[in-house]
């Protein structure tokens, strides 16, 4: 152990013993730091894409059924999402489902090949970016999650 030098207005320690962290180690911690979150950021987010389209698929899987249970209790699909008890209910991005019964007059949503992707009523999520098309090509479609082949498809409109 080394002594301190000592003089009338105190004493100092001996370099030695002076403990801390250098630059060069601040640096390389940083730069560690910045590598795991360049590396896991990405991987967060796709996780939480993946699981919001997830929960929208299967609210329009509870959807889906809460219309039907309309239907067989009224003999008609119902007017509104409202009608059918599910009025309520937002998709992960704060937007209201998509509900048309086919046959009011509006487009119904297409396939890739142009037919159409229900015979009896759509029912979809706008997806992330909020916008979507009556065509599967259209891009501003790839994000969607529609409700395929009257009932028996729930998936990305992407993946159609």
């Amino acid at each position: 152990m080394k002594i301190p030098f000592c003089s009338k207005t105190g004493c100092i320690r001996p370099l030695a013993d002076h403990r801390g962290f250098t630059l060069v180690e601040l640096l390389v911690v940083v730069a560690l730091i910045g590598i795991l979150a360049t590396l896991t950021i990405p991987m967060y987010s796709s996780y939480i894409s993946r699981a919001k389209n997830s929960r929208s698929t299967a609210d329009i899987r509870t959807i889906d059924q809460a219309i039907s249970a309309y239907y067989i209790d009224h003999n008609a699909l119902p007017a509104t999402l409202s009608d059918a008890g599910m009025g309520n209910l937002f998709d992960p991005w704060g937007r209201p489902y998509e509900y048309q019964v086919l046959g009011d007059g509006a487009a119904p949503l297409e396939d890739s090949g142009g037919g159409d992707l229900n015979t009896d009523y759509d029912l979809y999520s706008k997806g992330a970016d909020g916008a979507s098309a009556v065509s599967s090509l259209d891009p501003r479609s790839s994000d969607d999650i529609v409700r395929a082949s009257s009932g028996t498809l729930i998936c990305l409109r992407s993946q159609l």
